[in-house]
């Protein structure tokens, strides 16, 4: 049951392709997709009540700090317990499945078509969205008076630092926001580092490939313009993709790019090799292709993406590749 709920993720997050470009633009307010993050801010009025402005610069508006949310993401459960609010969450979605005892929070259904009902039913007065959280649901409860605020930045890696601030600043946590953002960009920054003195100086990043989705419903991976692409390059590794724009990419480019690691979910190298049209690529010939959580530690941008990027750096440098 776990592997098919991990599964169905994953073919929710290829659904990307066909939503993210209106989601993003509804999250960058229609600017280049290249511009620099902006922090959220927070301003407490004499009443209690505060303001954030959140990456996208809306402004929500709070009449105090939240004590009932419904989290909307994965990564944002991950977030809010590991900023000290996990008691506060009263909802989740059927994906948030960390950290130990999240089970026992009631479910509100998908990320995409959520049970409006009962999330109303568990009168939140906050409602944290992410990744495939739908425009109709985000109306739909902001019409019935539920303040929401959706957070995700596909395109950039300071958008998962400005995510973390950002929960902190609507959460009332913005030191222990600020915190773990800081801490979480010193673990990427840490390994960048590692690798980067005169041992490696003839170091040679490998080209590799991450396989987001595969097989008779296409290839899907992290282009060059998304933060997962961003984060396989600052790692070391050299992205095939690098040039893609979005998550889909062509059969006979990846057979032609020949990628010398390719990066799998867990459980998912032993299918992918056998899978028609995978065969011939070296990685799969050479046993290069490489089981990692991505369902945990890469696909949900969060903190944990740095716990992920260690793994990845050291494995694109220490790994002898052909």
């Amino acid at each position: 049951m776990k592997n098919a709920t991990k599964r169905l993720f994953t073919m929710l997050l290829c659904a990307v392709v066909l939503i993210t470009m209106a989601a993003c633009g509804r999250s960058a307010d229609g600017e280049g997709e290249n511009e620099t993050s902006k922090t959220p801010t927070a301003t407490t009025a004499p009443d209690g009540s505060y303001s954030v402005t959140l990456p996208d610069k809306t402004v929500l508006e709070l009449s105090g700090t939240p004590k009932r949310i419904v989290s909307m993401g994965p990564n944002i459960t991950d977030i809010l317990f590991e900023l000290g609010v996990g008691e506060r969450v009263v909802g989740r979605t059927d994906y948030c499945d960390t950290p130990k005892g999240v089970e026992n929070i009631p479910s509100v259904g998908t990320l995409f078509s959520p049970n409006v009902e009962m999330i109303l039913s568990l009168e939140p007065d906050l409602v944290i969205g992410s990744l495939l959280f739908s425009e109709e649901t985000q109306k739909q409860l902001e019409d019935m008076g539920i303040k929401v605020a959706v957070l995700y930045d596909s395109k950039s890696v300071d958008g998962i630092y400005d995510m973390i601030r950002a929960i902190g600043a609507l959460t009332g946590q913005n030191k222990e926001g600020d915190a773990l953002a800081e801490r979480t960009q010193k673990q990427i920054e840490d390994a960048v580092a590692k690798y980067s003195g005169a041992e490696y100086k003839d170091f040679v990043a490998p080209t590799v490939y991450y396989v987001s989705g595969y097989g008779e419903s296409g290839d899907y991976t992290a282009g060059g313009d998304t933060y997962i692409g961003q984060l396989l390059e600052a790692a070391g590794g050299n992205n095939i993709a690098k040039d893609v724009e979005g998550w889909v990419i062509a059969h006979e480019v990846l057979i032609e790019a020949d990628p010398q690691i390719i990066i799998v979910g867990e459980g998912m190298a032993a299918d992918f090799c056998a899978a028609p049209g995978y065969q011939e690529l070296s990685a799969v010939k050479n046993n290069r292709v490489f089981e990692f959580d991505v369902y945990h530690l890469l696909e949900r941008q969060s903190h944990l993406n740095a716990e992920i990027f260690v793994q990845l750096a050291e494995l694109f440098h220490t790994q002898p590749v052909q």
